[in-house]
C-alpha cells in the first residue's frame, strides 16, 4: 500500500508504503465503510527515522490531503486529526472521504416550498464543495422536506436521503494520475447486492458476536401523511380498508396481530391492571409525505415489518472476506455449532 500526502493546493509533499526499506514506514491502518452515515475514514500510524521527523509532520499534518493505493483501491481522504508521538517516533491521522466543506460546515433550519427531487435537496449543501451528484438510482422520486434544527452538512445529507424512502449515500472520487479530477455524492436505493457469498466460522470467520435489542419494537403505528392542497392537516388512514391476516388497518393505526401475540404485556395471564377494551400494543409514530392512503400504507407496512422484529445484529471478525463482497452487500453466515444460518447486509465494514 502506498498513501500519497498532499497540501491544500494538491502539491505532493512526499509518501509512506508498507515496504519496510522505505523512510516513511506504514506501521498500522485501518479504513472504515459505513452503510448509515455513507462515509468512509482512514486511519494510519506512520513512522520516521529521527531525522526525517519535520518533513513527515509536514506531510501529515491536519487539513492535508490522503491519496491511498491499495491494489485496485484509489480513495481520497481528508487529514482531519494528527497526532505526533515522540517516543515512538510515529505520527498518526484520523481523515474522512467527506471533506471538511460537508463534515464542518452546518446546515442551518430549512423548510420547503415544495416537493423536490433528491439532486436538488443535496445540491444545496453541496453548493461550493466541489461535490457533484454521481450515480442517482432515484431521480425522479420527490419530497416536501423540512427540518427545525441545525447539523452538519454530511448529516444533513444523510437525512435527506432516509426521507427519499431510507435512501443510500457514498462518495467517491474520479483520479488522472495523482490528481482529483470529480469528487461524486452517489445516491442508491440500497446500496451492494446479494452475493451468495458462505462466510463461516472456524474458516472465513474468526469469531461472532450477537446483539440483540428490543429497543425500537413497536407493535402498531399511528400513521400520517403528507398535507393535500388546500387542506391544512395531514391524511391518516382513517377510513382506508386493509387486512392480509397479519397486518391491519383500525382507525389511523396498522397493526401487527403476529407481533402483539408476541409481545404484548397480556401474553402473561396474571398480568396486572388489565383494562377492557385494551390488547397491549407497543405503539410508535409514523410519517410519510404522501397524499395518497393506498402508498401511505405501503410504506407503513414496509416500516412495522421492520419495527416488529427483534433487532438482531452480527460483529463478525473475519479472517479472509472473498474479493467481490463490499459495503452494503449482502452474505451468509454460518455457525454449525450455534446453528446459525442467516443471510445478513455488511453494514460497517473495517479493513485492517
Amino acid at each position: 500500500m502506498i498513501l500519497y500526502f498532499a497540501d491544500r493546493k494538491m502539491n505532493i509533499l512526499g509518501y509512506a508504503t508498507t515496504q519496510l526499506k522505505s523512510t516513511y514506514l506504514i506501521v498500522d491502518d485501518k479504513k472504515t465503510e459505513e452503510v448509515e452515515s455513507g462515509i468512509s475514514s482512514f486511519e494510519c500510524e506512520v513512522s520516521w527515522a529521527s531525522k526525517d521527523r519535520l518533513k513527515l509532520e509536514t506531510m501529515m499534518d491536519a487539513g492535508n490531503y490522503i491519496l491511498r493505493s491499495n491494489g485496485n483501491e484509489k480513495d481520497f481522504f481528508t487529514i482531519i486529526e494528527s497526532n505526533i508521538n515522540t517516543s515512538k517516533q510515529t505520527i498518526s491521522v484520523y481523515a474522512e472521504d467527506a471533506g471538511m466543506d460537508l463534515l464542518n460546515e452546518v446546515a442551518m433550519p430549512f423548510t420547503s416550498d415544495k416537493a423536490y427531487d433528491i439532486a436538488h435537496y443535496i445540491g444545496l449543501y453541496a453548493i461550493d464543495t466541489g461535490f457533484e451528484i454521481g450515480i442517482n438510482e432515484i431521480p425522479n422520486l420527490t419530497r416536501k422536506l423540512s427540518w427545525d434544527g441545525e447539523t452538519t452538512c454530511t448529516e444533513r445529507i444523510a437525512s435527506i436521503a432516509t426521507q427519499f424512502d431510507n435512501a443510500e449515500i457514498s462518495y467517491s472520487f474520479e483520479t488522472k494520475g495523482l490528481l482529483i479530477t470529480h469528487k461524486y455524492i452517489n445516491i442508491f436505493k440500497k446500496r451492494g447486492k446479494d452475493t451468495g457469498e458462505q462466510l463461516r466460522l472456524g474458516y472465513e470467520i474468526a469469531s461472532i458476536t450477537t446483539n440483540k435489542s428490543v429497543a425500537n419494537l413497536a407493535t402498531s403505528l399511528h400513521v400520517t401523511g403528507g398535507i393535500p392542497d388546500g387542506k391544512e392537516e395531514p391524511i391518516t388512514l382513517k377510513g382506508y380498508k386493509y387486512d392480509d391476516g397479519d397486518f391491519y388497518v383500525w382507525g389511523s393505526r396498522l397493526s401487527s396481530r403476529k407481533a402483539l401475540a408476541i409481545w404484548s404485556r397480556y401474553v402473561w395471564d396474571k398480568e396486572p391492571n388489565k383494562l377492557n377494551g385494551y390488547t397491549g400494543h407497543i405503539v410508535q409514530a409514523y410519517s410519510y409525505d404522501t397524499t395518497s392512503q393506498q402508498e401511505l400504507c405501503a410504506h407503513a407496512i414496509t416500516k412495522l415489518k421492520k419495527l416488529c422484529q427483534m433487532e438482531v445484529n452480527y460483529e463478525a471478525d473475519i479472517v479472509y472476506l472473498p474479493e467481490n463482497v463490499k459495503i452494503g452487500d449482502r452474505v451468509n453466515i454460518v455457525d454449525n455449532e450455534g446453528r446459525l444460518y442467516t443471510s445478513t447486509r455488511v453494514l460497517r465494514l473495517k479493513h485492517l
